[in-house]
């Protein structure tokens, strides 16, 4: 086996060499006792992959026990957040989403509340890691329930070599922060995101963006999430939609969508949520609602989209009694680097 083959499992698993072969790296990433009741943000667990060359990764699967709600997992180069694998405070070590997805990148999302699944990128797409990395996952942990729930959380990797790979995914997240769902009523909220300026300013060249894959995100007050194409002559076409509260928010968008060789400019989210109580319902953890998608995309640029609070309006009623917000998408662009360089050599 060449000098540069990784263990594939975490018991002695036959070693694999993922610079020539398809490889899957299995891990029990940590066990968590998570008490009747509680509800947490600040829960990171990590794995350290000890890869001497890069993962280029094409599917995650996870299971759990339950008492997950969400979680974001991210890599960085294995120098940084140096803290024992297994479960710790994200807080006492400085961890954060921003510096994590700007170190190294952003990797998959839980869907929301989910047990087991597995999120698979159309076939010749895989998003690199880079050598002797780490992965992170910041988790909001949930346990409505009125027992002790332990939960171990599982993951496997699949990656394939670099050869095979065509389309090097570049990531993107959309947050529609100014939420107000009105008590007793239905509402949506949508913002507009338009890539083809953001790409001449941060890259200097027209748009170039191909959309491979999307994940949302909301609460149990959600109804559905929906992305849609904006500008150009396919304007209002539907890419991806989820209804409901389905174990799999992920959605592999195959044949992917060259947005710039069908004239638009961008793209276009909406979630749709259901109040049913007396008092309005915001952003937030809790009783509260979030409306997030997760982008990877073929291109050269990461960007993320907000909807920032106080920004957004009421725009009309639709005939079946939904209220429709609108707010502006502030979008921070930057290149996005395929040859991090990762964790130090040795």
């Amino acid at each position: 086996m060449a000098a540069a083959a990784i263990a594939a499992g975490c018991g002695g698993d036959e070693a694999c060499d993922p610079m020539h072969e398809e490889c899957t790296l299995t891990r029990a990433v940590s066990t968590l006792a998570v008490p009747a009741g509680l509800e947490d943000e600040d829960t990171c667990q990590s794995w350290t992959l000890d890869n001497p060359t890069e993962l280029w990764v094409t599917s995650i699967t996870q299971h759990n026990e339950g008492a997950y709600h969400h979680a974001n997992w991210y890599f960085v180069p294995d120098d940084q957040f140096a803290v024992p694998d297994g479960t710790w405070k994200c807080s006492d070590h400085g961890f954060s989403e921003i510096v994590a997805a700007l170190l190294g990148g952003y990797l998959f999302a839980l869907s929301t509340q989910s047990q087991a699944e597995t999120q698979a990128l159309p076939a010749g797409s895989a998003i690199r890691i880079p050598p002797y990395s780490r992965i992170i996952g910041a988790s909001h942990v949930l346990n409505a329930t009125d027992d002790v729930v332990t939960t171990t959380m599982r993951l496997a990797i699949r990656t394939a070599p670099p050869a095979e790979v065509q389309a090097k995914l570049a990531p993107a997240r959309i947050q529609y922060i100014d939420l107000h769902l009105d008590p007793m009523k239905h509402s949506s909220f949508t913002t507009e995101c338009l890539l083809d300026t953001a790409h001449m300013t941060s890259l200097g060249a027209p748009l170039q963006y191909e959309l491979y894959y999307a994940l949302a995100h909301y609460h149990g007050l959600g109804v559905y999430a929906q992305l849609e194409i904006a500008g150009g002559p396919r304007d209002g076409e539907v890419l991806m939609r989820h209804d409901g509260y389905g174990d799999n928010f992920g959605y592999a968008i195959d044949p992917p969508v060259d947005l710039a060789a069908i004239g638009a400019r961008g793209v276009r989210f909406t979630c749709g949520f259901a109040n049913p109580r007396s008092a309005a319902v915001g952003w937030g953890i809790g009783d509260q609602e979030m409306c997030v998608i997760a982008l990877q995309a073929r291109s050269g640029l990461a960007w993320a989209g907000d909807v920032n609070r106080g920004t957004g309006a009421q725009l009309g009623v639709s005939p079946t009694g939904e209220v429709q917000y609108g707010g502006p998408c502030s979008i921070t662009a930057f290149p996005w680097d395929f040859d991090k360089p990762g964790g130090p050599p040795r």
